[in-house]
This record gives structure tokens, sequence and C-alpha cells, in this order.
């Protein structure tokens, strides 16, 4: 048996490392009015449309549902008109340039409320109390929300609903000999 040498492609010895014997330009793409070509292949791309996004049309929804608020109500606390409110629910696209960040305000604020309305036992006039109720020595949840804080918002209703104990912490383990050391030392 005899092996028989080939040469080696151009794209053979790309592979090996080896420096070519020629300049290779990438083929470039063709673009015309309705497809692109890529090598001999054609692709179609489908012109793009603008669809409402239901999930902020959900989002609205749910929240006036478990709140029982007007959409007045929640464009305060999400810091928008109440005709935007009416507007997305009612299926209408959000505009980036007019919206701004409306998405994210309606997202966090549904976040909050959503883990507040489980706490609550789904119960909306407990829900109403959790986040317009101020905890010790805080603010509302409501309040943060509006001033774009969620995260201090979750906090405030937790605190509410279960305030914190005075005193040291206590552990659910028993104390041994020798886990302390003496204050002089």
């Amino acid at each position: 048996m005899t092996l028989v040498e080939s040469t080696p492609t151009l794209y053979e010895e790309a592979l090996r490392g080896e420096p070519l014997a020629r300049v290779i330009f990438p083929e470039r793409l063709n673009t015309h009015a309705s497809f692109w070509t890529l090598g001999d292949w054609r692709i179609v791309l489908p012109a793009p449309l603008a669809r409402p996004s239901p999930g902020v049309q959900r989002i609205v929804r749910q929240l006036r549902e478990w709140t029982g608020w007007s959409a007045r109500r929640l464009a305060e606390v999400v810091g928008t008109s109440h005709t935007t409110i009416l507007s997305v629910e009612n299926g209408r696209p959000l505009v980036g340039g007019h919206s701004g960040d409306l998405r994210d305000r309606l997202t966090d604020a549904h976040a909050v409320i959503e883990r507040v309305h489980l706490l609550a036992g789904r119960d909306p006039d407990m829900l109403t109390r959790l986040l317009e109720t101020a905890p010790p020595g805080g603010t509302a949840a409501i309040v943060e929300l509006e001033a774009g804080e969620p995260g201090r918002a979750y906090l405030a209703a937790l605190e509410v609903l279960r305030p914190r104990t005075p005193g040291l912490l206590v552990g659910d383990r028993p104390r041994r000999s020798g886990g302390s050391a003496a204050l002089h030392d």
C-alpha cells in the first residue's frame, strides 16, 4: 500500500498555522432590498413589527387587581400619568423615548407588590396596610416605591408584617464553655 500525498488546500494550511501563499479576503455580505446573500444561500429576513408588550399590560392589570388602586394611584407610585397607565392597560405599546424607564419602574413595583401580596395571604386590605403603614423609625413601603427604591420598599413592608424584636441576637444552640472571651481580654 502506498499513500498518495495530496497538496494541502489553502484552508488546510491556515488550520495548521502555516503562512498562506496568497492573501485571502473575507467574502462580503451582499445586501439587497429584501434579502441578504451569504455565499450561495439567500437569507430572507422578515420586516420588524411593533407589537404591544403583553408583559407590561399583564403587570399593570395585576397591580391594579391586587391593590385595588385606580390608574391615577398606580401612576403616582410609578411616576407617570394615569393616561399612560390606561393606555398600557388597553394594550398600547410603550414608546421608548416617551416613557423612559417606565417598564423598569413597573417591573420593580410588580416584584415588590407580588411578594408582599403573597405574604399578606392574597388579602387586598392587608396588602394595602403593609404598603401604607410606616415601620417604627422608617418610611412606608409605598413612599419607598415612589422614590424608586424597591429593595427598601420590600424591607419596610416586611418590618410592618414582622417587627424586629429589641435586644441581643440569640442563637438556637446552647452556649458551650470556651465559646466566648471575657471583655477584658
